[in-house]
C-alpha cells in the first residue's frame, strides 16, 4: 500500500506534486485562495479539496481525513518578526496558524508529518517573548512525535535553484536523520541548464509550441506530459525600460546603468528617485542555479540574454514544476495595500507568479517522500 498524504495551506499544490511523484497518494487538501486552489485542482482533478481558512475548519472535517499517513504543509508566519516585538502585528490572524497546523495533527495523527517554512522561522518570537519555532516543536512532541528539523537548499535535489528552506519532520515510530536524505541528492544545475530550450515568448500570447530541442534530461523529464509551453507571456515593458534592460550586466541590477537610465521620481522625469530596490532587475548569471525565486519575483529578475524579465514559465521550471503544469488565475496584479485603496477586491488573490513563488520544490518535496517511503519498511 501507498502512503497517503494531506496537503495543509496546499497552494498551488508543488508539495503534492513532488509527494505524488515520489509514490505517495494525496487524499485531500486544504486552501483558502481561490486562484490558488484553482490552479490546484486545475493539476491535481481527483484530489479532494477543501476551499476556507483552516481555522475556519471544524474538528469534524478534519477528522475526515483520519488516517492519512502523512501531513505536509507550511503554515505562513509573516505575522511574525525576528526584531522587537513592536515590529510585529499582534492582530495578524497568521500568527496563530502554526497551532491549526498541531490541531490538524493531532486530529489526523499521521505516521509523519512535513513542515516546510522560511529558513527566518527559527528567530520568529511570539508575543510572551520565546521563539515560535520551541513552542511549535514542543507542541508537536507533546502529541507523541519524534521531531527533527533542518535546513535543505533545493539545489541539493536536482532543481537549478539556490533556495534554502526550512524542514520539520515527524515521525510517530521512528527517529528522523536528514543526513539519509543524502542518498536522493542529485548533480547542480544551472539557470540555463532548466531554460535554454523554452522558445522566446510572446507579447500577448501565453501558450506557445516549442520549438528548441532539449539538450539533457531536466529539459526531458520536464516536458514529459506537455506539448506546449503554457504560462509564459512575457511582461510587458515601455522603450525605455527595455533600453535599461539592455544596460545591465550579468549579476547587475539598475544601478549599474547609467543615471541617465535610473528610475526617476514619481510626476518629475527630471529627478532621480531616492528609492533604491537593490532586489529588482537583477541580471540573471546562466551558469550557476537561480537566484531564490519569492512570491514577489516577477520584477525581481531579467532574463540573461533578452530584455525582459523571466516568465511565470521559466520560474516553474526554476521551482521543478513540469510543463504540463499550468497556473490559473492572473498572471500578476497590484499590491494587496493598492488593490484594498482602488476597491479592486476581486483581484486579492495568489497571482501566478505569487503561485511559483510560493511553492515546494516539487523535487525536494519528492526527495523527502521517497525517504520517508524508505522507514515505512523498517
Amino acid at each position: 500500500m501507498s502512503l497517503t498524504f494531506v496537503d495543509l495551506f496546499a497552494g498551488a499544490g508543488g508539495a503534492s506534486t513532488g509527494l505524488i511523484s515520489a509514490g505517495l497518494k494525496p487524499i485531500g487538501a486544504i486552501e483558502i485562495d481561490d486562484w490558488a486552489s484553482d490552479t490546484y485542482e486545475r493539476n491535481h482533478p481527483n484530489v479532494k479539496l477543501v476551499r476556507g481558512d483552516i481555522s475556519k475548519i471544524s474538528d469534524t472535517i478534519l477528522s475526515n481525513f483520519k488516517g492519512a499517513d502523512v501531513i505536509v504543509g507550511g503554515p505562513p508566519c509573516q505575522g511574525f518578526s525576528i526584531a522587537a516585538s513592536n515590529r510585529r502585528n499582534e492582530n495578524d490572524p497568521r500568527n496563530k496558524l502554526y497551532l491549526e497546523y498541531v490541531r490538524a495533527v493531532e486530529l489526523i495523527k499521521p505516521k509523519f508529518f512535513i513542515v516546510e517554512n522560511v529558513k527566518e522561522i527559527v528567530k520568529f518570537k511570539l508575543k510572551e517573548g520565546g521563539l515560535l519555532l520551541d513552542d511549535f516543536k514542543s507542541k508537536l512532541e507533546a502529541i507523541g512525535y519524534n521531531v527533527s528539523f533542518s535546513f535543505l537548499n533545493s539545489k541539493d535535489f536536482g532543481v537549478p535553484q539556490d533556495r534554502k528552506r526550512f524542514f520539520m519532520i515527524g515521525s510517530l515510530n521512528h527517529k528522523i536523520d536528514f543526513s539519509l536524505l543524502n542518498s536522493f541528492k542529485k548533480p547542480e544545475l544551472s539557470l540555463w541548464d532548466a531554460i535554454s530550450d523554452l522558445p522566446t515568448p510572446i507579447t500577448k500570447v501565453d501558450t506557445v509550441p516549442y520549438d528548441k530541442k532539449t539538450v539533457n534530461e531536466y529539459q526531458i523529464n520536464s516536458r514529459n506530459g506537455s506539448d506546449m509551453v503554457y504560462n509564459h507571456e512575457p511582461m510587458r515593458h515601455t522603450a525605455r525600460v527595455i533600453e535599461r534592460f539592455k544596460l545591465i550586466p550579468i549579476n547587475g541590477n539598475t544601478q549599474s546603468v547609467p543615471e541617465e537610465f535610473r528610475n526617476r521620481k514619481r510626476g518629475e522625469v527630471n529627478e532621480l528617485s531616492a528609492k533604491v530596490y537593490h532586489q529588482n532587475h537583477r541580471r540573471l548569471n546562466p551558469d550557476v542555479p537561480c537566484k531564490t525565486i519569492t512570491a514577489s519575483f516577477y520584477s525581481s529578475f531579467v532574463h540573461p540574454f533578452q530584455h525582459r524579465n523571466i516568465t511565470v514559465r521559466e520560474a516553474a521550471r526554476v521551482q521543478g514544476f513540469p510543463d504540463s503544469f499550468t497556473f490559473l488565475g492572473k498572471r500578476t496584479t497590484l499590491s494587496k495595500k493598492l488593490l484594498e485603496k482602488k476597491g479592486i477586491f476581486e483581484d486579492i488573490h495568489l497571482d501566478q507568479f505569487n503561485q511559483v513563488g510560493n511553492a515546494v520544490s516539487p523535487p525536494v518535496a519528492e526527495a523527502i517522500g521517497r525517504y520517508l517511503k524508505t522507514l515505512k519498511n523498517i
